[in-house]
């Protein structure tokens, strides 16, 4: 999910480079790639920008940054979910099963390990904690704890799509979900286009 994210909101600007995984369904790339690219040139500033579900599979990599003082710093998008893995269920009609996570709180793990960790719970400290991780000399972790219902909508909306999330959003809220789908409505308003 949050490559999505970033290839809608990231820009590459002949300085700064994304690199990553885009191929449909990778997962807990973020970090591994990341090590390698600091590790080929460490006075630059690496970025990982990881998924709570991505980032739990490989969290012992994390180490390895603060064994070698690797300085790069990790945003975590923690919405203690497997948010594609649901959205892909419901557009197929299904609803989502095994999809929520149990997270800690990662930054806590971070500072556990021996680097900065900071948690973000209110969007109005994601700059100030942004600013200090990047100030920090060696690895940092931003636990930025985001809303598990916001989705990520597709540039191109098929017929299917709909058919596929209307009937699983019928079958959740026949099931007593109904608390459910207007929360992830009133989390998703936000993001219909304005005319």
């Amino acid at each position: 999910m949050c490559n999505v994210w970033a290839a809608r909101y990231l820009t590459p600007n002949g300085r700064r480079r994304v690199i990553g995984s885009f191929t449909h369904g990778s997962m807990a790339n973020a970090l591994p790639m990341a090590i390698g690219a600091q590790f080929t040139d460490r006075r630059r500033q690496v970025v990982a920008m990881s998924g709570d579900g991505g980032f739990s599979m490989l969290m012992g990599d994390f180490l390895t940054l603060v064994q070698y003082d690797l300085p790069v710093k990790v945003v975590l998008f923690n919405n203690s979910s497997l948010g594609m893995v649901e959205l892909e269920m419901l557009v197929a009609g299904l609803p989502s099963y095994g999809t929520t996570n149990k997270n800690p709180d990662f930054a806590a793990v971070a500072r556990a390990c021996g680097a900065h960790g900071v948690r973000v719970e209110k969007p109005k400290h994601l700059a100030g904690a942004l600013r200090d991780a990047f100030r920090h000399k060696g690895p940092a972790l931003v636990d930025v704890v985001t809303d598990p219902n916001a989705l990520s909508i597709p540039p191109k909306i098929s017929a299917d799509m709909v058919t596929g999330f209307a009937l699983s959003a019928s079958k959740i809220v026949l099931d007593g979900g109904v608390g459910r789908m207007l929360q992830m409505a009133r989390s998703n308003l936000r993001n219909v286009p304005r005319l």
